[in-house]
């Protein structure tokens, strides 16, 4: 048929393993959510959630995380439990400030480690946002503590 993919025997959709079909050219290393999105629907400056899910996957969150930035800064930040619910918080409000997170604008978290997570900043129009360190510039990298800022 005109259009449609080409059928190889022995591979493909068609093909059942133990009653499912099989994986066709859809492969991944990981399994489960390694990343999570937050959107700044209002100033966020006491605490960040942590999505359901993400916790769910990955059990208990360590109480102190480093936030690496796209521009090699990386903030301490702490973790805290309430209930089943997660949240980044001390070292948040420092990072919202420094950054100049605006309404609009989202961030995407990945987990990198146990302790360590990258962080990227978009805007409302899906470009990444390229901050420079307040003390630092951009061409450096530097560790930044609540108290620093």
């Amino acid at each position: 048929m005109l259009g449609a993919p080409a059928e190889v025997p022995g591979v493909g959709p068609s093909k059942k393993r133990r009653g499912r079909k099989a994986n066709a050219g859809h492969f991944h290393d990981e399994v489960g959510p390694n990343q999570f999105v937050r959107i700044i629907f209002k100033p966020i400056f006491g605490q960040l959630p942590i999505p359901d899910k993400f916790v769910k996957w990955f059990g208990p969150i360590p109480s102190n995380i480093i936030v690496h930035t796209n521009i090699g800064c990386s903030w301490r930040m702490t973790t805290r439990r309430e209930r089943n619910d997660a949240f980044i918080n001390q070292g948040w409000a420092a990072f919202a400030i420094a950054h100049q997170l605006k309404i609009g604008q989202f961030l995407t978290f990945k987990k990198v480690s146990t302790l360590e997570y990258s962080v990227v900043i978009f805007d409302h129009t899906w470009t990444k946002v390229m901050s420079t360190c307040p003390d630092h510039g951009s061409a450096t990298r530097c560790v930044v503590f609540e108290e620093d800022v």
